[in-house]
């Protein structure tokens, strides 16, 4: 009896773009589109059931923890400009990500992905300018491990959720759309008194797409030895391309463009 290898990012890379039409075209048409397109209106946050097809998602696991194992910086901070919230968390930066994951390299820059993304969130969606922000891999893996609440930079946030445990034991994702951020004088808590927050919990293979610069957001605490692992990606509106925009929050968790002054001892 044979078995088949599993397909390696060497296989996949030139299929990517097939895979993703051919995979949207069975999950996100139709009527589940129509459905995905309203809910964004409402909750600027939607997520995509099944967006990776299974045979993509075991090679984009495979290189992402290889990546986070090999590469992963340790981070416990709080951060002033979000309004003293935690980011307790393992990350790792563009620039490793990008010498080091075909897949996930390829999967920023499909047009195929960036089409389905347009049509969800009603505008075109461009890659970010910053190449720092393109996509980076972080992981929660500690008793208490959180992504504490934030605004992003850009526009909009695309993550793929590659490992995450039941929501008993956290890892969920919350959202307050509506909101706004004022780097000079943050308000998380004024922020949640006058509005909803809803939350969402996520699969492996699942993704999801927010409107991050007015939705604030944050991964729950992780409880016991649960994981979490993911790829966030950014994308820029037409907006975002004629305004300046500062990266502090991306520089200070995953380095920037640049070697991360915390991880030089594992990336050398």
């Amino acid at each position: 009896m044979t078995t088949t290898a599993p397909a390696t990012a060497l296989d996949l890379v030139p299929r990517l773009d097939t895979l993703f039409r051919e995979h949207f075209a069975e999950t996100f048409a139709g009527e589940q589109l129509a459905e995905l397109q309203a809910r964004f209106q409402e909750e600027n946050i939607v997520p995509l059931r099944g967006f990776c097809p299974p045979e993509l998602l075991e090679a984009l696991r495979t290189e992402a923890f290889t990546i986070m194992d090999e590469h992963g910086v340790l981070r416990d901070l709080t951060l002033d400009i979000t309004d003293g919230t935690p980011r307790h968390m393992t990350t790792v930066g563009q620039p490793v990500v990008r010498d080091r994951g075909p897949l996930i390299h390829n999967l920023y820059f499909s047009p195929v992905v960036k089409e389905l993304l347009s049509s969800v969130v009603g505008e075109e969606v461009h890659t970010c300018p910053y190449a720092g922000e393109h996509y980076v891999i972080s992981r929660l893996g500690r008793n208490g491990d959180t992504h504490g609440w934030h605004w992003d930079d850009y526009t909009y946030g695309f993550i793929v959720i590659l490992e995450a445990p039941d929501y008993r034991d956290g890892g969920f994702v919350q959202a307050v759309p509506h909101t706004s951020w004022d780097k000079q004088n943050p308000d998380v808590h004024g922020a949640l008194l006058k509005s909803v927050v809803r939350s969402y919990a996520f699969k492996p293979g699942d993704a999801y797409v927010v409107k991050t610069d007015t939705t604030m957001h944050r991964v729950h605490e992780i409880r016991g030895d649960a994981r979490r692992t993911i790829v966030n990606m950014t994308l820029a509106s037409g907006a975002d391309l004629a305004r300046p925009i500062t990266h502090e929050t991306n520089d200070i968790l995953f380095g920037g463009t640049g070697p991360d002054p915390a991880g030089m001892s594992d990336i050398c």
